[in-house]
Order: structure tokens, then sequence, then C-alpha cells
């Protein structure tokens, strides 16, 4: 009955430190991707917004246009 135990045991260990590592990949994982995030600039991240026309421009826009 004692071997069944400290068999269960070390499994239970191992599980523990399993999950222990695998906390830690995520962590440093998440880190890098942090840290790759932070290099980008806005303007690679987000496109740049069309400016916005004035009366005037959109009426010359049109008028050139016809």
């Amino acid at each position: 009955m004692m071997k069944k135990k400290s068999k269960l045991e070390a499994e239970i260990d191992w599980l523990k430190n399993e999950i222990e590592r695998d906390s830690q990949d995520l962590n440093f994982e998440k880190n890098n991707f942090i840290n790759k995030i932070k290099e980008l600039k806005k303007e690679d991240l987000l496109p740049k917004k069309p400016k916005k026309l004035t009366l005037w421009e959109k009426l010359k826009k049109i008028l050139m246009i016809s």
C-alpha cells in the first residue's frame, strides 16, 4: 500500500512541477510578446486617417471632375 501512495505522490509532484514550468513558459512568452509590441510604432499599427476635406475643397474637387 505504501508503494501506491508514494507513486501517487510522485505523480502529484511531477504534475505540480509541470504546472509551474508551464506557468513560467507562459510568462516568458507573454513578456516577449509585450516587448515586440512595444517596439512597433503607432503608424505601423494604425493606418493614417485621410484628411477631411473642407467644404471648399469638396466643391473644388466636384467642379474639377465635372
